[in-house]
């Protein structure tokens, strides 16, 4: 079906990009998403030398490799920043003026050094202006009562997704404003590709402070002991069920592929399902996975999606998943891993799972480079019969439209997104700080190649066309997904479990108004 032209447009400038700003100092307003990868963390987050960008003259291709990730230099010395209920004092030579900024942080444990070094340097470069960190609450609900109540804090965390609703509500302020009041253009420090997922409405509400592709990880020592080569870009998903059947092993040493496979005892999987625990899936992973497929889950005027989710695309889709689990057993399964108490990283580090297939960003360098004799790489993901696609994944902050100190927030914000906070946070992700961008020569390293290669697939978020999508497509579709990967799962009628989603999807977005 045809999507939105104009962010096809957006993706295909995305490599270009990458070249434009390795070569100018001041972007162009056409120039798109610039993901880099960090490779120096001793530079303090306000001290950048210059460093010269990589030459080139056209993208890379995309290749897979069996060298091993460049080595991720060792992360800031730790500074503790844990939210405390007591507020950080302004300095004395404030004379009590000044404010304390709340500020969300959805930092997981491998990032908290980062998060602290990084608000630890924007205290003490600002004696009258302190940030206070405030753990991001996993329920959004409980987030929208918060700013419904005006206890929020003052910057304010929020998938992409989200900012529809949140915007529309009433609830985060136009940035354009307090940065035309600063001198502050948003085009000669961010890439319009990553900044313009803020707007609303046509108002940016929300920057990212960060955002990422996705990506399979390949155990490249079990490809070898298969005799298998590293999947390059527009392999397809038939050769992934493929390497899966030949990297699935069971105790006795068959592959899935063998007629004496027990699938009883597997001691290896081959790949793993867009799943993190608990009874529900990874529905960005699953949107990835039904864009290749041809589809997508709802209509381009985001009113209805009957005839998407449960087209017979999507249908085809959730089979060729579903039997990954039921009738190759390939994949471990949700109970599997529940009974089990593990994860994909963890099967992964332990040398138990040949390809992470969740559907993954560049967020487990560090932690699989760390791990004794694990031999891997970053693969690209596979062509399905609609192509090669993906849904970006992306996070950022807007100010509350019930701060008291909008103007002090907008400092922080500032900081955050730009290159003190960026120079730190792009260890984990990829940044849209083009200066930032400019000193961190990633076309070189293998690992984030990869992630840099899929930025032109990236495609249309189905979250963005409707306010609702959250409430009324992705929680529930999540479920769905828990369900399927569940043992249980085998006896379902995806038929009927997609028409009966659909219907409830509709029956959500027809009646759910902004209150």
């Amino acid at each position: 079906m045809k999507r939105n032209t104009i962010w096809s447009v957006v993706s295909a400038l995305l490599v270009a990009s990458i070249l434009l700003a390795s070569c100018a100092t001041t972007p162009t307003p056409t120039e798109a998403v610039q993901p880099v990868a960090p490779t120096n963390t001793s530079v303090p987050p306000t001290e950048v030398p210059p460093t010269k960008a990589p030459e080139a003259t056209k993208p890379p291709e995309a290749t897979a490799t069996t060298v091993p990730p460049t080595e991720t230099p060792a992360p800031p010395t730790p500074t503790p920043l844990p939210p405390t209920p007591t507020a950080p004092a302004l300095d004395a030579s404030c004379g009590g003026k000044g404010a304390v900024i709340k500020v969300h942080d959805w930092s997981s444990a491998d990032r908290a050094e980062y998060w602290a070094q990084v608000l630890k340097a924007f205290n003490d470069a600002h004696p009258c202006i302190k940030a206070w960190t405030v753990k991001l609450p996993d329920d959004r609900a409980v987030r929208l009562t918060e700013l419904a109540a005006g206890t929020a804090p003052d910057l304010v965390g929020f998938d992409s997704s989200d900012l529809p609703l949140v915007y529309r509500k009433g609830f985060l302020i136009d940035l354009a404003p307090i940065m035309a009041a600063d001198n502050f253009k948003p085009d000669d420090h961010w890439f319009p590709g990553v900044y313009k997922t803020g707007i609303v409405d046509g108002k940016l509400v929300a920057v990212a402070k960060d955002y990422s592709t996705s990506a399979f990880y390949a155990n490249t020592a079990l490809f070898e002991k298969a005799g298998l080569t590293l999947p390059k870009e527009g392999w397809t998903y038939d050769e992934y069920l493929q390497d899966m059947m030949k990297l699935t092993v069971d105790k006795n040493g068959n592959n899935a592929s063998s007629p004496d496979f027990d699938p009883n005892n597997i001691v290896q999987f081959g790949g793993s399902l867009p799943y993190w625990g608990g009874d529900t899936g990874w529905w960005r992973g699953m949107q990835s996975f039904l864009y290749s497929w041809g589809t997508h889950t709802i209509s381009p005027d985001g009113k209805t999606t009957t005839g998407y989710i449960n087209s017979d695309k999507a249908l085809t889709a959730w089979k060729w998943m579903s039997d990954l689990v039921h009738k190759y057993k390939v994949v471990p399964s949700a109970s599997y891993m529940t009974a089990g108490g593990i994860t994909n990283d963890g099967l992964f580090t332990q040398g138990k799972l040949a390809i992470s297939g969740s559907y993954w960003g560049p967020w487990y360098q560090d932690t699989f480079n760390k791990a004794p004799d694990l031999k891997w790489q970053a693969i690209p993901l596979p062509t399905g019969p609609g192509g090669h696609h993906g849904a970006i994944m992306w996070m950022g902050w807007g100010i509350s439209s019930t701060s008291q100190y909008p103007n002090e927030a907008w400092q922080l914000l500032k900081w955050l997104t730009t290159e003190p906070g960026q120079q730190v946070f792009a260890l984990k992700a990829l940044t849209g700080d083009i200066k930032t961008a400019e000193t961190l020569p990633a076309l070189k390293d293998p690992y984030w190649k990869v992630f840099l290669d899929e930025a032109p697939y990236q495609d249309q978020l189905d979250d963005m066309l409707t306010p609702f999508y959250t409430t009324c497509v992705d929680i529930n579709a999540s479920k769905l997904m828990g369900k399927v990967f569940q043992d249980t799962g085998a006896g379902l009628d995806l038929k009927a479990e997609l028409d009966a989603l659909a219907a409830t999807a509709d029956q959500c977005l027809s009646t759910t108004t902004i209150q």
